[in-house]
């Protein structure tokens, strides 16, 4: 059974599958088998170009909690505010504290181990004991972001504002390589099990052809460099982009 709409309301539902999609990291193909469905039929539904079936609606209720509210109406929470509202209700004092919370909002990261982060897909925050918080502007627009602290042997090469005992915040679904930015990055891919990776280093790279380096401020010898035999390969690599740091004072 089909839902009967508009041109306009197909689209207006097409436009917030793909959202849904997009927020759990799969591919059109990959929501098609789980669902049991042709990927041309998924492709459809997010152009708008057929209706959505209820049994489909019901599917995505059953296995990623969306609300047919939204999805059909657009009333209620998407998947990224429902996230942050579930992150919201988890923290712990620093927020209570925050007697304009309503004007000056924090949002809060996760904080995870070197493995991980090192993980694809999303953190699962039902096993979070411990969150960074930053203001929500600072996060806006990001929605895969992970707190670290930083270990020694990642940064002894690094200059200031790199050091033993601070945290950084890392974009994971940031990895276009810029000039001075610097990465979390797992530089022994092909050493170990995929299963096995996990953040080693923090570093600002350089892709030259096919070849990635490794740049430190003080080499100890050559920089370290891969040479990758895919562009995919890549992602493995770089685990994200820093894009905040907190060091402790000495």
């Amino acid at each position: 059974m089909k839902l009967r709409l508009e041109k306009n309301d197909r689209e207006a539902i097409g436009s917030r599958l793909r959202e849904i999609r997009l927020f759990n990291k799969l591919e059109q193909t990959e929501l098609a088998v789980r669902a049991g469905l042709s990927q041309a039929i998924i492709s459809q539904y997010e152009n708008g170009l057929t209706e959505v079936s209820l049994s489909f609606i019901k599917f995505l209720a059953d296995n990623f909690g969306i609300s047919g509210d939204w999805l059909i109406f657009g009333e209620g929470c998407s998947p990224y505010e429902k996230s942050q509202k579930e992150i919201q209700v988890q923290l712990t004092s620093p927020s209570q504290v925050q007697k304009g919370a309503a004007k000056n909002p924090y949002f809060g990261v996760p904080l995870v181990d070197p493995r991980s982060a090192a993980c694809p897909g999303k953190v699962r925050t039902d096993n979070i004991s411990e969150w960074e918080l930053v203001r929500f502007k600072e996060a806006e627009g990001r929605n895969n972001l992970v707190a670290i602290d930083i270990k020694a042997a990642w940064v002894k090469n690094m200059d200031s504002p790199l050091h033993t005992g601070g945290r950084i915040i890392i974009d994971r679904d940031d990895k276009k390589i810029r000039p001075d930015a610097y990465y979390a990055v797992n530089t022994e891919l092909g050493k170990k099990n995929p299963k096995e990776a996990a953040i080693n280093a923090i570093r600002r790279l350089n892709l030259s052809g096919a070849r990635l380096w490794f740049v430190e401020d003080h080499p100890q010898k050559d920089f370290d460099f891969i040479d990758l035999k895919a562009k995919e390969r890549l992602d493995d690599i770089i685990v994200g982009r820093v894009i905040w740091i907190w060091q402790k004072l000495p």
